[in-house]
């Protein structure tokens, strides 16, 4: 058991930590030719803090609805909330993009907001709100009610029990910011398919541009990565010590919460009006104009329609990797050894700190050589994919998995089932379900992938998501929209008949009467 934890640790690191030694160690070897210009991470620093300023506030409000509210408005905000957290940033872009293809809607004051710095701020928060108001509810699912029902009971006045309120809710801010200004300087599909980094330089892509041009600055690229990965860690320090300063006032409150109540009045205008303005904003009006140019002009004559399946099948073999690593890796975390999940906690950590366009940029030096000449392979691009998807797969199947009674192994030893019974008649049929939908999750992720496939797709094979974001750079928003609905109706299609599969095989069979 040993040895496995061992080789395990060995390929996650061969798969984290070296890619990433190799880029980050650069910038301490190898002078960049281009040098390093500040611009681009300035930028990106004051829109995170914008962003997070904007979102934090109201994702710790939605969050807080979402854990002590029930009724329709909140059921319509949690769904707007999911649509937004699994819809690609470029895809929402590119149906903004179709909008303001009207002159009227173009010239319009909104119009020349959206095409400049606006459009940025505005799509950024759409994607970082929903980060920000999951994140701020694990916080909330910890409180209680006793805190407030002890400040009644003891005459506290109503603007005290406010700021009571505010001090509880500080630990979940502080988690939406730091969430919302992380996902947001790390964003690269967002200014890749708005355009406006030539007058507004943004990091992500000042890190893709330093790779992707001749000569390659591998140097300048890695400083920046660097720049991107201190930031981050320096948001996080901040939250985990407004997490520690206001913990305490939690403490009291983890034994017992009430249930749900009704939305009042002015809770349902609220929580409804900001679903709506969700689903208008960031689903209805992109996807709309998705849908209204993508049925017209010449549908026979749209290019690299092949990158559909092709990146569905990235998409599945990726997923299905994934999942068997982590279901791996999970198997081997539950035994008695105190070093191993340790050490994979800090290697997934690694991974999960950095953004995908930072792992592809270590996995195209690390694999650009003679000792493992993998770049520019197929290969190499399921590898990252698997990579990149490991962590979600992990943390998608951990849950499931940890809630498999260790009774139903014992009784399973005790009647003397063989392994392979065990294996397939109780722990498979049991993680189905939800193996299906973490399966799903991960393959609609890969499938939508931009960063690493943009650094490591293979020439003449083109991934779906470079097949979008280079259709919009040319203003071919016919084309990219009928790509980017193909892509979620084959992933539509691919879950039904998946689900359906599943429900037959694993439902219940009638039971039959005994015959006397």
């Amino acid at each position: 058991m040993s040895l496995l934890r061992g080789m395990l640790l060995a390929l996650l690191a061969c798969l984290f930590i070296y890619p990433l030694e190799r880029l980050l160690s650069l910038p301490f070897f190898v002078p960049s030719p281009g040098g390093i210009d500040s611009h681009a991470y300035l930028n990106s620093l004051g829109l995170a803090v914008l962003v997070g300023l904007i979102v934090a506030p109201l994702g710790a409000l939605f969050a807080h609805a979402l854990e002590v509210l029930k009724g329709r408005a909140v059921l319509a905000l949690g769904f707007a909330l999911w649509v937004l957290f699994l819809a690609p940033g470029y895809v929402l872009t590119t149906g903004w993009l179709v909008i303001f293809t009207s002159p009227v809607a173009r010239n319009s004051a909104f119009g020349h907001a959206f095409l400049d710095v606006g459009g940025l701020i505005f799509l950024y928060c759409l994607k970082a709100l929903p980060f920000a108001a999951f994140v701020a509810r694990a916080t909330f699912a910890q409180a209680s009610s006793s805190l407030a029902e002890a400040a009644i009971v003891l005459g506290v006045i109503p603007w005290r029990r406010r700021l009571l309120a505010l001090r509880l809710a500080l630990p979940a801010i502080a988690a939406s910011f730091t969430i919302a200004a992380i996902e947001t300087i790390q964003e690269f599909g967002i200014p890749a398919t708005l355009g406006v980094t030539t007058k507004f330089p943004i990091i992500t892509y000042a890190i893709y541009q330093r790779l992707n041009t001749t000569p390659t600055d591998f140097a300048g690229a890695a400083a920046l990565c660097w720049w991107l990965i201190l930031t981050a860690g320096l948001l996080a320090v901040m939250q985990l010590s407004v997490q520690a300063r206001h913990q305490a006032a939690l403490t009291h409150g983890r034994a017992r919460r009430n249930p749900p109540r009704d939305c009042a009045a002015s809770e349902t205008m609220l929580f409804g009006g900001s679903a709506a303005l969700l689903w208008l904003l960031g689903v209805a009006a992109p996807m709309l104009a998705l849908i209204d140019t993508a049925l017209s002009g010449d549908i026979s004559a749209t290019d690299m329609l092949d990158s559909v399946p092709r990146s569905l099948g990235y998409g599945m073999l990726a997923a299905s990797l994934a999942l068997a690593l982590g279901v791996i890796v999970l198997k081997l975390k539950a035994g008695r050894a105190r070093w191993f999940p340790a050490l994979l906690q800090v290697l997934l950590s690694a991974n999960m700190a950095v953004p995908g366009l930072i792992l592809g940029a270590g996995y195209v030096i690390a694999f650009n050589n003679d000792f493992l000449p993998l770049y520019g392979t197929v290969l190499l691009l399921i590898i990252a994919y698997t990579a990149a998807a490991l962590p979600i797969a992990i943390r998608l199947m951990g849950t499931a998995i940890g809630q498999l009674d260790k009774k139903l192994d014992e009784a399973a030893r005790i009647f003397a089932l063989p392994s392979f019974v065990r294996l397939i008649d109780i722990e498979a049929a049991l993680l189905a379900k939800p193996g299906l939908y973490a399966w799903l999750l991960v393959t609609a992720s890969v499938m939508y992938e931009l960063p690493i496939s943009e650094l490591l797709y293979v020439p003449g094979a083109t991934p779906l998501g470079v097949a979008i974001v280079s259709a919009d750079m040319m203003a071919e928003y016919g084309q990219a929209a009928r790509l980017a609905l193909l892509g979620l109706l084959s992933l539509g299609v691919l879950a039904a008949v998946l689900s359906v599969a599943l429900n037959f095989v694993t439902r219940q069979q009638p039971e039959t009467e005994a015959v006397p």
